[in-house]
């Protein structure tokens, strides 16, 4: 099944892959031997989590595609089907279901009340609630808004927790986010037990959960019995995913590539200093082009004088001489008159 962004899929990689199977596998103690409905299930990977551990469980979504996916990709484990429905109008009996999971899917529609009101129909009157839902300030505000358009009606955590408590007697909020740490743990084969936990606040480090680090997302188990015990911090961890490990690499292809681009700048610079001494080069060739292009207009221009002049002096022995011509033609003219005539 594509990721579009709605729905989590489990080829998807990353912080959102943890913080989707760490949910899911958290749920497992409360869920063993128990009849189960995972509301928005989606493409199923979680139904069949919860069935690992549980005696039935009923997946479902309102999406048609989502839970055809589901059937066929999940056709043989045992106890698992799926339905289509929708979260507000839950398509099975009152009363059928021990446990009902629902993990980032309030957040998709605005009939938080209704969906309330069908979740308590359809589970027992000692039945547990596991819901899960994005804090509004950490996941929209914070980003600028409009994080996830797939999100309809996001809540802060004062009404996420009054929308629990108008329909269950009790209710235990936990914080979920992805966050950097170190793990130190025995070597295989090696002794130890339990789980330490060290936190460093700006007054040093203490052995305490990390309650400064605000929750991307709250989880909550509520019920109208007593609720079960409940661990303190949950941890999960990936050989296979690692998206630190992944930052990390990144983080060295980029060194990488900023050392390849680095080389390239140098070469490029290199290049460009060359140019600029040819630039240089070529500039004194054109000033000293430009000069003896002004010097040879300066000739031009005395030459074209010097012809004018000459022009004057044509043109002034051009008259001199037709008149010198005229004055000489007259007299023998009129020589050869008198002869004609007789006269002198």
């Amino acid at each position: 099944m594509e990721f579009t962004g709605e729905r989590f899929v489990p080829t998807l990689q990353g912080d959102i892959r943890l913080e989707h199977f760490h949910r899911y596998h958290w749920c497992l103690p409360y869920v063993a031997g128990k009849r189960v409905l995972d509301i928005a299930c989606g493409e199923g990977y979680g139904s069949r989590i919860l069935a690992s551990r549980a005696s039935s469980v009923q997946g479902v979504d309102i999406s048609e595609e989502a839970v055809e996916h589901a059937r066929h990709a999940y056709a043989g484990v045992e106890g698992l089907e799926f339905k289509q429905g929708d979260a507000a109008v839950i398509p099975l009996p009152d009363s059928c279901v021990d446990v009902v999971v629902s993990f980032e899917t309030i957040e998709h529609h605005d009939r938080h009340e209704e969906m309330m009101s069908e979740i308590r129909r359809v589970l027992t009157d000692d039945g547990l609630l596991i819901i899960s839902s994005p804090n509004k300030r950490i996941y929209s505000d914070l980003a600028g808004g409009d994080h996830n358009h797939f999100h309809v009606k996001e809540l802060y955590f004062d009404e996420f927790d009054a929308l629990l408590r108008a329909h269950f007697a009790s209710v235990v909020h936990f914080g979920q986010r992805v966050t950097a740490g170190s793990l130190l743990q025995p070597l295989k084969g090696e002794p130890g037990s339990g789980l330490q936990v060290y936190t460093e606040t700006s007054g040093g480090v203490e052995h305490t959960n990390p309650h400064g680090i605000e929750a991307m997302y709250y989880m909550a188990v509520a019920s109208n019995r007593e609720l079960p015990a409940l661990p303190g911090a949950s941890i999960f961890l990936s050989e296979v995913d690692n998206p630190f490990y992944e930052k990390q690499r990144e983080v060295l292809e980029l060194g990488a590539e900023i050392r390849r681009m680095s080389d390239y700048i140098a070469e490029v610079n290199a290049v460009l200093a060359l140019r600029d001494k040819d630039i240089e080069y070529l500039r004194g060739n054109v000033n000293e082009a430009g000069a003896e292009i002004n010097r040879l207009h300066t000739e031009l221009s005395e030459a074209g004088q010097e012809i004018e002049r000459i022009r004057s002096i044509l043109v002034a022995t051009e008259q001199s001489l037709n008149s010198t011509v005229d004055m000489r033609c007259r007299r023998i003219l009129r020589r050869i008159r008198g002869l004609l005539t007789g006269k002198k």
